[in-house]
């Protein structure tokens, strides 16, 4: 748990850009738990109102929309280092998208209600929180005009920076779910990449 909560803090005060105050590592952390989620296992429901935020200790998690006709459409990955759940805390809405492990992870949980004494109490939190929408709508933004003025394999290769070494461990059909193809066109990209270098 203690190296768990290490990275944590070190997720936190790279997201603060500040060093995270003595008086804050000691904050009150028994209601914060380690959590071991399976493969396949959806931690996240729509229409779920998650009342806590998860941080990856191990593993990858994918967080995916249902279309009308039933087929899922990838959101966004989260891997060691990063979490989820803070988006919902305080609008206190239903989740629009359901969030599974896509191999053995583990998760440490903290209460949303701890979270948001924090940031009601905290400048420190409030600065982290602060920075944590600022990098959200940066990805959002991102991600959108990604989709209005970039090419398929300009967005294959986006991805590629974005998330390193997650091609290996994560089924090619969420890439191309998350790009916005099929998994045939994901194929003929990597190819048509593979031959040009």
């Amino acid at each position: 748990m203690l190296e768990a909560l290490i990275q944590l803090q070190q997720m936190i005060e790279e997201i603060s850009q500040e060093k995270m105050p003595i008086e804050i590592q000691e904050i009150n952390l028994e209601n914060i738990f380690l959590k071991n989620v399976s493969k396949g296992e959806v931690i996240v429901h729509v229409g779920d109102k998650p009342a806590e935020f998860y941080f990856v200790v191990t593993g990858i998690f994918r967080s995916y929309y249902i279309d009308r006709e039933g087929n899922d459409v990838t959101r966004i990955f989260t891997s060691e280092g990063s979490g989820f759940g803070v988006e919902t805390l305080f609008n206190e809405k239903a989740s629009p998208c359901c969030t599974e492990a896509l191999e053995n992870s583990r998760v440490l949980v903290i209460p949303g209600q701890q979270i948001k004494e924090l940031i009601s109490t905290s400048s420190y939190f409030t600065k982290f929180y602060i920075n944590l929408l600022e990098e959200s709508i940066h990805y959002k933004i991102e991600r959108e005009s990604s989709f209005l003025l970039k090419s398929a394999t300009e967005r294959y290769l986006d991805f590629k920076r974005y998330y390193p070494k997650l091609e290996e461990r994560v089924n090619q059909s969420y890439i191309a779910s998350y790009l916005g193809i099929t998994p045939v066109s994901l194929s003929r990209i990597r190819k048509t990449i593979r031959e040009e270098n």
